[in-house]
């Protein structure tokens, strides 16, 4: 399939290594049950404090990892012509060669590591970033004025992993510069876990995203933890301590909270169980299917972000737009694979 669809994707790039993380062992290799939940993991550590423990991590796969390499070669398996912009490796890591054909790989530095522990319910990500604190505007603006013409003229302009990328703002200030207005295009944001960084840096990145209003749609992508930690930010919030609540109802509380306060055009929370978004022409939500046993977990979000930016390519409502990316990330949930539309 090919659209005719065209995407900027910028500025991460990682190896994920995938691992379970085992609870009993019944013989060699995978013969071993797993430790299912966060919550047990949580306690076999801290049953280890002021003493020692030692957890097997079973190795399940290597793949091409971090926010905007996962979402660019989502996007490519849709049709859509990708410039991937990020820390692919110089030079390009054997990994990152498997990339579609669809995408025009432009690496800009060595990629991170993240270790990550896949549970029923969850996963824990413990990232190696410091490679990416060589992306700063200066190192990849010779990147930029090498391809500017296909970067600048890309439908839609995917910013992810700010919360790891230091420099970002300043890479951002540069893009929002120089992108002429046109209503027909819009760009995205990923903000990507900001628990580490301060309420501070959370207020300058969304108030560098409203001036990207004044030119273009934009659109927040974020998880419902992440919706409720801009939310806290943003003060005069505070998050319900039911789980069923916030899950279901409160989400969409969240998404019109963030919107009225920011004025950003378009918030977007999805979650295991639901997601919704919130505009300026009012609130869509669409029930998930929850997968009691997924394949993976690592990079959901980052197929759910391509199905609701391909629908929006394709000028779908927001309703379409939040179940074609229900159905593109809980069938990556499920078994591992991109679904066909």
């Amino acid at each position: 399939m090919d659209y005719n669809f065209s995407a900027f994707v910028g500025f991460d790039g990682f190896i994920d290594h995938i691992f379970a993380a085992v609870d009993r062992r019944f013989g060699p290799g995978d013969n071993f049950r797993k430790i299912g939940k966060i919550q047990q993991f949580a306690e076999r550590i801290s049953h280890a404090s002021g003493k020692s423990t030692n957890i097997e991590l079973f190795p399940i796969d290597q793949r091409i990892g971090g926010n905007g390499p996962i979402l660019a070669q989502t996007l490519a398996f849709y049709g859509v012509h990708v410039q991937l912009m990020g820390a692919l490796g110089n030079p390009l890591k054997p990994i990152f060669r498997q990339l579609s054909p669809q995408i025009n790989p432009i690496s800009v530095g060595n990629p991170g590591i993240t270790n990550a522990i896949e549970f029923e319910d969850g996963k824990l990500l413990f990232g190696v970033t410091y490679p990416l604190d060589h992306i700063t505007l200066g190192n990849i603006l010779p990147y930029i004025h090498e391809n500017g013409e296909k970067i600048f003229d890309c439908d839609v302009l995917c910013f992810t992993n700010w919360t790891m990328l230091i420099h970002l703002n300043e890479i951002l200030a540069f893009f929002r510069d120089q992108i002429r207005e046109d209503c027909q295009k819009f760009c995205f944001f990923d903000l990507a876990d900001p628990e580490k960084r301060s309420a501070a840096d959370i207020h300058d990145i969304l108030q560098l995203i409203q001036l990207y209003t004044q030119k273009r749609t934009t659109i927040l992508g974020l998880n419902l933890k992440e919706a409720e930690q801009i939310a806290t930010a943003l003060r005069g919030y505070q998050p319900t301590q039911n789980p069923t609540v916030a899950k279901k109802s409160n989400i969409q509380t969240l998404c019109q909270y963030i919107h009225s306060r920011t004025k950003i055009d378009e918030i977007v929370i999805h979650d295991t169980a639901c997601c919704a978004a919130a505009t300026s022409s009012g609130l869509a939500y669409v029930d998930k299917f929850f997968v009691e046993h997924p394949k993976t977990t690592t990079g959901a979000g980052d197929h759910f972000n391509a199905g609701y930016l391909l629908a929006k390519l394709q000028k779908k409502s927001i309703h379409d737009c939040l179940f074609q990316a229900h159905k593109i990330s809980g069938h990556f949930v499920a078994t591992g694979r991109c679904c066909d539309l």
